[in-house]
């Protein structure tokens, strides 16, 4: 049985703007992940602070086997995809580095401009 839905211009109209954003989202999300495949591999790397030992999250680079941390990774993608924001990368790399990215969605809905 097909059940039809009656919905007014301005309840379209928000419609398809959620469904625009979910698909630049993930897209967007899709293009930096696959970048960061290709390039980057999460590390845990042990840096000495104050006479402690802390493990640190790091990122070994696939191309000379050199490492770096979040912040220099995270200012790289700035400048690459410098129509996203800060607060976007950042959650893109944290749910990237903890593999808990599916289909393009992140663990925590950050607008692509933030």
């Amino acid at each position: 049985m097909n059940k039809k839905i009656i919905i007014s211009k301005n309840q379209l109209g928000i419609i398809v703007e959620h469904l625009n954003e979910v698909t630049l989202r993930a897209g967007t999300v899709n293009k930096i992940t696959t970048d960061l495949n290709m390039n980057y591999e999460p590390q845990t790397v042990t840096k000495r602070k104050g006479g402690e030992y802390f493990e640190d999250a790091g990122f070994r680079i696939k191309a000379d086997d050199s490492l770096t941390d979040g912040k220099s990774l995270l200012r790289y993608l700035s400048m690459k995809y410098d129509d996203v924001g800060d607060e976007f990368l950042k959650q893109v790399i944290r749910d990237w580095s903890d593999d808990a990215i599916e289909d393009g969605m992140l663990t925590t809905k950050v607008s692509v401009e933030e």
